[in-house]
């Protein structure tokens, strides 16, 4: 893995010169909670090798895919074998993508970041001893150095679905690949439940929600794209309510994110997208993830 030191500071570079992030000094907590419940852990770094695969596949293939639904099939089948047989590490998406990571290279590097700040969470939320302020506090704490690296965080402003759903390219991969697109939202609905899950207030207690988490998630891909019935992209409030209540801002980050996954999807998918304006693209939407002001919905948290 590519690794720079520039973290915590404000950092400028050029389009060209994207590195991946690396968190530093890392967290005390880091990885603890694959410790906790290795199962749970081996998956979520199952669903990033599954992201990585589709993206690098669907770029492979660009203006080849004479019939998406056997294309779809012969991927989906590749990424269930990944997901029952999970990487027992992080896998580094420039072994399994790279022209993925070529082409949306400060998207590449934000999602990084962002699944750090997730996976850090995890950890806190699944070891602190204290289950009340000091455990918020910590989380938060994380919260802040994440929001420190300003050419990479995801704004903590919530935004209308209209940034993920009001392009020209809007919903072309979930037309096109209904299964995929239900396997992804499946990979967010597993990643918001476990903040839920976490947040019980016994270790038993916990132990039997993650377990629930992890095979509710099992019957959501059972039978895609029928076993999994989101009509829209799982959001945390709605998931997650006693997580959204403690860390609103961290929800709207994390839904943010989720929603710029559906935006680099769309776009591979797309045959309105030119090639050759791909890369651009990635960079703007990152930019726009980044920005409190594009998209910005007046009513966070309303019902």
């Amino acid at each position: 893995m590519k690794i720079i030191n520039f973290i915590l500071f404000p950092f400028l570079f050029s389009i060209s010169t994207f590195a991946a992030p690396t968190w530093y000094p890392m967290p005390a907590e880091a990885y603890k909670f694959g410790q906790l419940y290795p199962k749970a852990q081996q998956l979520l770094f199952a669903f990033d090798y599954g992201h990585a695969l589709v993206y690098e596949r669907l770029l492979q293939n660009r203006g080849l895919i004479t019939d998406p639904k056997e294309f779809e099939k012969k991927i989906l089948d590749a990424v269930m074998k990944i997901l029952k047989n999970p990487p027992t590490v992080k896998v580094d998406e420039d072994d399994i993508a790279p022209l993925y990571v070529y082409t949306f290279p400060l998207m590449v590097d934000t999602f990084d970041w962002s699944h750090m700040l997730h996976q850090f969470v995890l950890d806190v939320l699944a070891t602190s001893k204290d289950r009340g302020p000091a455990m918020n506090r910590r989380v938060n704490e994380l919260f802040i150095d994440y929001k420190k690296n300003k050419p990479l965080a995801i704004t903590d402003v919530c935004k209308t679905m209209l940034f993920m759903d009001g392009q020209f390219f809007s919903k072309d991969f979930r037309r096109q690949y209904p299964s995929f697109n239900l396997l992804i939202w499946s990979y967010h609905w597993f990643q918001i439940k476990l903040y839920e899950a976490l947040l019980k207030p016994t270790k038993a207690e916990r132990d039997i929600a993650v377990d629930q988490v992890t095979n509710d998630f099992w019957t959501l891909i059972s039978d895609l794209p029928d076993s999994a019935d989101f009509d829209m992209m799982p959001e945390t409030r709605k998931e997650a309510p006693n997580f959204y209540k403690a860390f609103p801002l961290i929800s709207a980050s994390f839904d943010n994110n989720h929603m710029l996954h559906d935006i680099v999807s769309d776009i591979l998918a797309s045959k309105k997208v030119p090639s050759s304006e791909m890369r651009k693209n990635g960079i703007d939407f990152a930019r726009m993830a980044m920005d409190p002001e594009a998209f910005k919905s007046n009513n966070c948290g309303a019902e």
